[in-house]
């Protein structure tokens, strides 16, 4: 191969990388080995250099072998140091070129910068002449400014990066700002500039918050100061103050609505309305009040009950049935026949209300959804439920209600239907369960709304059946029957 071949351009070399990083090791071991040859190569000549000027003839052959080996032995070295300079740049561009060329770091320490680059470009100048050894110290002469650029370039990111973080922390969100512009001036791609920037937005809504907070304090409103310290309290979970007022303003309320509680068991009590009185008492329970206040209730609400009248119980039972409330008739009864057993009149009551109120749960499966009226069988059993209803109806007027309505939803979907029938005159028609229509061109039936099943006959032909639903839309009904299939 050609000495032109060997020294080929250094921008094809550099593309060749790839191929020259996997000699590497090759090469290495080569230099090795040409090295311990020239070294046995010295030793030998300095022997022979050292014998008598007399020796023979014989021994000058050797002699000029090591002469003209020493040559190739340079030329190897050569080659070697300069595949170590090419992988050298190729290593500083992977380090240093995105850094060099990089408009902030440029703008940052443009002399450095350009020394650094100076250094680079010299190198190789020096590589493509074949000056393998200048080459090597400029390389490192750049890699050392290069080094000194970035860590100069980070110091000044990461000074004012300390710096905001500082001045929020002393409360100064403008200064915070400030440095943050500063470090997006050096490197807009450092990562911790989104979060710098989300710190200082969260101070601003929590300089907002602040000052609901101080509002909410000036009103004495401690719902909202609690809303307004939770909001602050998520925002600065390290900052404890908040915490500490929160918990103030949250046991605070917790007290208030103790204390209302507490009144409104009382109220229940007072009003002999024990629901509302367990009601409260499990609110106090939630809001952990003391264990005095819920005993002292609870024995007042056990004592009401062992000393609730008969009497009065009678009375609200016959009260209620007098206002037709016949939920509230059938509890009271049966609290009151718990304690006197065999009142007749109350034992009525009790009977009237459950028969009201099974009459009313009967009707209301029909009239919540009067569609399903259009099947004769349901329609068939919600007319024994209107049946059985009737009597009741003078005694409630929502009763007496629901059986009108239900009447008018009946009323609607017994309405006969006319449906016209289509046939061929040959074909014996009848409907399932109904009338015989025998064979006709046309003739026109009144049914009621439901499902019907239509058969037609011939003899020699193949019988049919037809489903017909007959709604109470209005829309006029027309089906043709007839057999046409041979048998």
């Amino acid at each position: 191969m050609s000495d032109d071949d060997n020294k080929a351009s250094l921008d094809q070399q550099l593309q060749e990388q790839t191929a020259v990083r996997g000699a590497k090791l090759n090469t290495y071991m080569l230099v090795v080995a040409v090295v311990l040859a020239v070294v046995l190569l010295a030793i030998v000549w300095y022997a022979f250099s050292e014998a008598p000027t007399t020796e023979s003839a014989a021994n000058a052959g050797p002699r000029a072998d090591i002469q003209m080996a020493l040559p190739a032995a340079d030329e190897a070295l050569s080659e070697a140091l300069r595949a170590q300079v090419q992988q050298a740049i190729l290593t500083f561009e992977q380090q240093h070129q995105a850094l060099l060329t990089n408009e902030q770091v440029v703008a940052f320490a443009p002399e450095l910068q350009a020394q650094a680059s100076a250094a680079f470009d010299t190198a190789l100048t020096a590589f493509a002449q074949g000056q393998f050894r200048q080459a090597q110290a400029h390389l490192q002469q750049g890699d050392e400014l290069a080094r000194r650029l970035s860590e100069q370039w980070q110091q000044a990111i990461d000074s004012w990066y300390r710096q905001a973080l500082q001045a929020l922390e002393e409360q100064r969100p403008q200064e915070a700002r400030l440095y943050m512009d500063k470090m997006f001036a050096l490197n807009e791609e450092d990562v911790r500039i989104n979060a710098l920037r989300q710190q200082i937005l969260a101070f601003a809504q929590q300089q907002s918050l602040r000052r609901d907070y101080q509002g909410a304090v000036a009103e004495r409103d401690i719902v909202k100061q609690a809303a307004l310290l939770e909001q602050l309290v998520a925002l600065q979970p390290e900052r404890q103050q908040w915490q500490d007022k929160l918990n103030v303003a949250q046991e605070t309320i917790r007290k208030r609505q103790v204390a209302q509680a507490v009144k409104e068991a009382q109220h229940a009590l007072a009003q002999q309305n024990f629901t509302a009185a367990e009601q409260a008492i499990t609110q106090l329970q939630r809001l952990n009040a003391d264990g005095d206040t819920l005993n002292l209730l609870r024995a007042q609400l056990s004592k009401q009950r062992r000393q609730l009248s008969t009497e009065r119980t009678r009375a609200l039972a016959l009260s209620a049935s007098e206002q037709q409330e016949w939920q509230q008739v059938e509890s009271l009864a049966q609290q009151y026949l718990a304690r006197a057993p065999g009142d007749s009149t109350i034992t009525h009551l009790l009977t009237r209300a459950k028969q009201v109120l099974a009459a009313q749960r009967a009707l209301s499966i029909y009239t919540a959804r009067p569609e399903r009226l259009s099947d004769s069988n349901i329609r068939a059993q919600a007319e024994a439920a209107l049946t059985k209803a009737q009597p009741y109806g003078s005694y409630s007027r929502q009763l007496a209600n629901s059986i009108e309505e239900l009447n008018q939803h009946l009323s609607h979907f017994s309405t006969p239907i006319a449906v016209t029938l289509l046939s061929d005159e040959q074909t014996q028609v009848r409907i399932y369960g109904g009338d015989q229509l025998g064979e006709f061109a046309q003739k026109q039936v009144m049914l009621l709304p439901g499902s019907y099943i239509l058969e037609g006959r011939r003899s020699g032909y193949v019988s049919v059946k037809y489903e017909l639903e007959v709604s109470a839309t209005g829309t006029p009904i027309t089906l043709t029957i007839a057999c046409t299939q041979r048998i």
